[in-house]
């Protein structure tokens, strides 16, 4: 685990129940596991310059989750080994200072797509 020391994220040493997710200092919304339906890594398709070049996309039973950054497939292997406790973004200007590690850009919640499925 050489990521094990990352300003976005932190593991557990042993399976978790919920991952949770910390929109401020203040604020932090959780979801059982059990609940994640399914998730998906794809390129960030935007215009923008200096965008975060990856979205994830986890689709909750209760909400989605939609998270944009730099080296996200970290996430989704630890995603899918059950071991990933909290997820939090940074400020965008910090994203260039290690670029081996994951940087989370920014995370939305709402409520669950009708569609969430599609391709």
């Amino acid at each position: 685990m050489s990521d094990f020391k990352n300003e976005c994220y932190e593991l557990a040493s042993k399976h978790v129940l919920c991952i949770e997710f910390v929109l401020s200092d203040t604020e932090r919304l959780g979801f059982h596991t059990g609940q994640l339906l399914h998730y998906r890594l794809e390129p960030n398709s935007t215009e923008e310059r200096d965008a975060p070049p990856e979205k994830l996309m986890l689709a909750f039973a209760t909400a989605d989750v939609l998270i944009l950054g730099w080296k996200l497939s970290t996430l989704t292997n630890h995603l899918r080994d059950g071991d990933l406790l909290w997820v939090r973004s940074r400020p965008a200007r910090y994203a260039g200072l290690d670029r081996s590690k994951t940087f989370v850009a920014s995370i939305t919640i709402a409520p669950p797509a009708k569609d969430a499925v599609s391709r």
